[in-house]
């Protein structure tokens, strides 16, 4: 069965905590599973400030993934930095496992050098991806940064994808998209999107808490986290199973 590793949200560059540590504890935990996830998949806002300097980190990081990688960009990144730093496209299809990954660009340029959080696929780029589903029926998951619907966070609900109603009825004619994977709210959550699952991957630097827990809304203390998918390909429907994790910035045994 397939194992999908999903990460999201480094935000290489942050002002208030180096991810460094943190990126390094995801990565030395991915590594050292035997058998290693089969894909990596990272849903956006690999950098911070969008900064060449920060790609340049970014890449590094992933260069230690071994296997097939697969990556979308975020509010936070620049789509020219994040496409010539990573050496990424910013939407692509990655076939690996027998799966297949349709990575969405759900980010909306500045407008007057101010960052726009909420996201937008737009009417060419679902038309896109209507005709990248409709050219192979292998079990698929769609990727981008922004949720498409709401998942009960003040922060985060106004920022989310603005035509998720628009993706949702694209994804209705393709059943063999398996679910639909996002980051953008930091936060290891799961909910329903067009009768499939919606999977977020959780936050690398920081985590998003719910509006009535007694912490910091961006809980800066909280461990970087990931999520493992596992693809049970041998039934009809495919089904799929996600574990997440929450690990010290030292690794399992929190050694720093």
């Amino acid at each position: 069965m397939p194992v999908v590793a999903h990460v999201s949200d480094a935000h290489v560059g942050n002002a208030v905590q180096d991810p460094a540590a943190r990126m390094a504890a995801v990565m030395d935990h991915l590594l050292a599973m035997t058998p290693r996830p089969d894909v990596l998949v990272v849903t956006g806002d690999v950098a911070d400030h969008g900064l060449p300097e920060e790609y340049a980190v970014a890449r590094a990081w992933l260069d230690r993934w071994p296997g097939p990688l697969a990556v979308c960009p975020g509010n936070h990144d620049v789509r020219k930095a994040f496409v010539e730093g990573l050496g990424i496209p910013a939407r692509s299809v990655v076939e690996a496992a027998g799966l297949r990954f349709v990575m969405l660009d759900s980010l909306v340029d500045a407008v007057d050098g101010e960052r726009v959080d909420e996201g937008r696929l737009g009417d060419d780029q679902l038309g896109w991806l209507d005709r990248r589903l409709g050219a192979s029926d292998f079990p698929t998951l769609v990727c981008l940064h922004h949720p498409p619907t709401t998942i009960g966070l003040e922060l985060m609900d106004p920022i989310r994808l603005v035509d998720g109603d628009a993706l949702a009825a694209v994804l209705d004619h393709h059943p063999h998209v398996v679910a639909v994977l996002v980051g953008h709210a930091h936060t290891m959550g799961a909910t329903t999107f067009g009768g499939r699952p919606l999977l977020i991957g959780g936050g690398v630097v920081s985590t998003v808490t719910a509006d009535a827990e007694p912490v910091d809304t961006v809980w800066y203390d909280a461990p970087p986290t990931l999520a493992l998918h596992v693809i049970d390909d041998r039934e009809s429907p495919v089904r799929l199973t996600t574990h997440w994790r929450a690990l010290p910035p030292g690794g399992p045994s929190g050694d720093q």
